[in-house]
């Protein structure tokens, strides 16, 4: 009788880890959201500014206003950005965790149906069955080493999003505060 347990940790190990991955695939698809959103609004913002009139008319004033909301729509939007490149990165380092997690104990299974088969060779026994737990532990480690591979790239990816996302936050603002400025010294000089 073969002992399945190993292989069967292996198991539950791996749907654990195909679940991270999948909310790591998520986690990435509400960033990339994100930042088109963000990207969009910036560019709503820069033509905003481009439009500020500082003639002393109604319809100017309103170019000002326009123009600063636009500005901290886009501050907003990258807020959201960074929060969500945060979350992808959380889901990706959890995801490499369970991938890691899967890959140890595929390992193990490995580790235990050689030994099974060594023994059932040993006693000059059929080993059919040994045979077979073999080559699902080893399936199972293969599989499990490209989870874990492709749980190191998700979070490369990952930490390259939130990177990108604290630079677009640092534009908008920086843009914002530029539409500020402007708006300011019309304001100053009428």
């Amino acid at each position: 009788v073969i002992d399945t347990t190993a292989i069967d940790v292996a198991n539950e190990q791996q749907a654990e880890a195909n679940t991270a991955a999948d909310e790591t695939t998520a986690a990435q698809n509400t960033a990339d959201a994100k930042e088109t959103a963000t990207d969009d609004l910036i560019t709503a913002a820069q033509s905003a500014k481009d439009a500020i009139d500082a003639a002393d008319t109604t319809e100017a004033n309103q170019t000002l206003t326009d123009a600063e909301a636009a500005g901290q729509a886009a501050v907003d939007a990258a807020n959201e950005y960074v929060t969500a490149a945060t979350t992808l990165v959380t889901e990706a380092t959890e995801s490499l965790a369970e991938a890691n997690e899967a890959k140890a104990a595929a390992d193990i299974a490995v580790e235990e149906a050689q030994d099974a088969l060594n023994s059932a060779m040993a006693a000059n026994e059929d080993t059919t069955d040994e045979q077979a737990a073999l080559e699902a532990a080893q399936a199972a480690q293969a599989t499990a080493a490209q989870s874990v591979t492709d749980a190191q790239t998700a979070l490369a990816n990952a930490n390259d999003e939130l990177t990108d996302a604290n630079d677009t936050l640092e534009a908008a603002t920086d843009l914002d505060n530029a539409i500020e400025a402007v708006t300011d010294g019309i304001v100053a000089d009428d």
